[in-house]
This record gives C-alpha cells, structure tokens and sequence, in this order.
C-alpha cells in the first residue's frame, strides 16, 4: 500500500488539504507509535488503564521516545476510544447519512 504519503493521495480532495501533513512526517509518527506500542507488555496493551508512572517511564525508555510522546498516544488512544463507542448503536450510520451528499460520486456506496 504504501507509506502515510501514497494513503492521503487515495482520499478526497475536500477531506484531506494537500500539504495538511507531510507524508515524511506521518511515516516518522507512525514508526514511533508502532515503537511505543511494541515496548508494552501484553497485559498493557489489553488495558491501557494499568500503565502509571512507572510503566510509561520504561515504555519511553523502551521505544527511544519521551514519556509525552507515550502520554500523547494513550491519549489518542483512550479519545478514539471514546469516539468509537459514542457511534456504537447505528449513530455512525446516521453520521455518514448526513455527509451522503457532500462526498465524491461513487464513494458513499463503499
């Protein structure tokens, strides 16, 4: 498929703004997250609610980043978390019927 650059080449126009985040620097985020992500035990990764001080210290040693960057991602984490589970329940559905109209021919039937 491609790194971060060749994925917001497939999307919208009107969704992504071309120079919004450069391709170099979305690579370079990703491999960081996937480092951060790999310094974590098994248990940590199933309950992110367990990693306290201590835990986010070693993870940070672990994957070469700063402890804000791991805060950073379990941030991410737990608000697309919470996303995820306010469109439980058909709200996703009703969300994508609003944006029918405004998406590019053909891409509201996939």
């Amino acid at each position: 498929m491609g790194g971060v650059g060749a994925l917001i080449d497939k999307l919208p126009g009107a969704v992504v703004k071309k120079g919004a985040v450069s391709a170099e620097q979305g690579d370079r985020d990703l491999r960081r997250q996937i480092a951060i992500i790999n310094s974590m035990t098994l248990g940590e990764r199933r309950a992110p609610g367990i990693i306290d001080g201590s835990r986010r210290r070693r993870i940070a040693a672990g994957s070469g980043v700063q402890v804000q960057d791991v805060n950073r991602l379990l941030k991410q984490f737990l608000e697309m978390q919470r996303v995820m589970k306010s469109m439980k329940g058909g709200r996703l559905r009703k969300l994508m019927g609003a944006f029918k109209g405004g998406l590019p021919p053909g891409f509201a039937g996939r």
